[in-house]
């Protein structure tokens, strides 16, 4: 056994051993779960028992502590060489899941539009109406948003606060939503409490990495550098995104811009959408 082996090995094991005292945790947690429901039950006896799914963290670490030992087991079965190869088998696997979730939202040439929105100055609008009040003008926010990016076949990826972070098969899709949420924004403006909820909105095409229902890759972190230097109430696409839809004579682009984005190299020719 060579000396990459022996380390391994050690390392693995010791791995193992804390994956079981882990799982041990975890029977234990579960346990106790158990008896505090039966102990509720016991005092509304005409409770409906409805069983829950276990906590997201309580997932993962079972998923953890489910590949650890996994991994001990084949460098003990089968030594490095069969680890290595199931790690090749684990990663064409996870190649294949990720060409497969990014089809479904990617155009033919495989490429897919990704959009970032925010409310400019969040921050100071909640500090000027409260959090009651923000929270209504919040979830008004989020209905406008949710109810374009539906109507134009977006797939909304995540939510932070009043951000948005959407894909969509095609950019036309993805700019006819941004100036959806834009022109019924400015409509609601009276609905809103009578404040301004100024938006920006950035656009983005490219190839992009899926994984677990999110998306990755440099083609993410530009469209939300782009959104970032955007005002309240524009919407501004990339330069890559603007070639694709040179041919739409209903998407008017009304002013051109050369700016440094953050983290990327050079300048960057971003287009504001009219």
């Amino acid at each position: 056994m060579s000396v990459l082996e022996i380390v391994l090995l050690v390392l693995l094991l010791g791995a193992g051993t804390y994956a079981i005292v882990v799982r041990s945790q975890l029977t234990r947690a579960r346990m106790q779960v158990r008896r505090l429901e039966a102990e509720r039950e016991a005092r509304d006896p005409h409770r409906r028992r409805r069983r829950r799914p276990a906590p997201l963290v309580v997932r993962r670490a079972e998923k953890a502590v489910k590949a650890v030992a996994e991994s001990a087991d084949i460098l003990r079965t089968r030594g490095v060489t069969g680890l290595v190869a199931s790690s090749i088998e684990e990663l064409t696997e996870w190649v294949r899941e990720d060409r497969v979730a990014v089809q479904r939202v990617a155009a033919p040439d495989g490429t897919v539009t990704v959009f970032f929105s925010d409310i400019e100055s969040s921050t100071q609008l909640n500090e000027e109406l409260g959090d009651r009040a923000f929270l209504k003008v919040l979830a008004k926010h989020d209905e406008v948003v949710r109810t374009a990016i539906e109507t134009h076949g977006g797939h909304v990826v995540k939510t932070q606060g009043d951000g948005f972070m959407v894909v969509f098969r095609h950019a036309s899709d993805g700019v006819r939503a941004a100036l959806a949420i834009q022109e019924r924004l400015g409509r609601e403006r009276g609905r809103l409490r009578t404040h301004e909820v100024a938006v920006r909105i950035g656009l983005h095409r490219g190839a992009v990495v899926a994984r677990d229902g999110d998306y990755f890759g440099r083609n993410v972190a530009l469209a939300a550098r782009v959104a970032a230097v955007a005002s309240g109430g524009e919407v501004l696409v990339s330069d890559e995104l603007r070639e694709a839809l040179i041919d739409d004579s209903e998407i008017v682009f009304t002013d051109v811009r050369e700016v440094e984005l953050k983290g990327f190299t050079g300048t960057h020719r971003l287009w504001l959408v009219g």
